[in-house]
């Protein structure tokens, strides 16, 4: 659930840029070495907060060419987000034409310290993050109805889940994931 874009949680028919969306939660997943929404249960408040807005923490480590692109792959209107062309033209374009500025990035990337556990190979995923018990993958009914239009949240840090603001009970819509 985790990388499925909100219209898709609301019963739409999968686009490429439906894929697009997806494409932007594993670029972050790649770059943050961690899975979108590990910390909670990935169940129908989760399916309603994406649809309210809510994205995965992007690291403040991540070079500025990508942060934008994964925003623009996370737009709630799939019409506003990139084409897939659109996106390799700007990974292409971003190390290729602006060479000196892509390498500047990754430099300044590689001299921060990170605040976990360096990695190697005896290093277990355990060790690098905590997943909620509900947000392990295994095919399970989740009764997903009446999820909102999808929207964009500006305030990321500020976004309260609905978990903690409403009770859902409606269930007239399934999907099997």
């Amino acid at each position: 659930m985790p990388y499925m874009a909100s219209e898709i949680l609301r019963g739409k028919e999968y686009t490429q840029k439906s894929d697009v969306y997806s494409f932007g939660i594993i670029i972050n997943e790649i770059i943050s070495i961690i899975p979108p929404f590990n910390d909670e249960p990935h169940d129908h408040y989760l399916a309603l907060d994406i649809c309210r807005g809510k994205r995965p923490k992007i690291r403040v480590e991540t070079p500025e060419f990508l942060k934008d692109l994964i925003q623009k792959c996370w737009d709630a209107i799939p019409e506003n987000r990139p084409t897939s062309e659109e996106v390799w033209y700007k990974i292409h374009k971003f190390i290729y034409d602006d060479y000196p500025n892509f390498v500047k990035q990754f430099e300044e990337l590689s001299e921060l310290k990170y605040n976990f556990t360096p990695i190697t190979k005896s290093t277990t995923k355990t060790q690098l993050y905590e997943t909620h018990t509900q947000a392990i993958y295994k095919s399970r009914l989740l009764t997903l109805s009446n999820l909102p239009e999808p929207v964009n949240c500006s305030n990321q840090e500020g976004f309260i889940s609905s978990r903690n603001t409403i009770d859902v009970n409606d269930k007239n819509k399934s999907f099997f994931l």
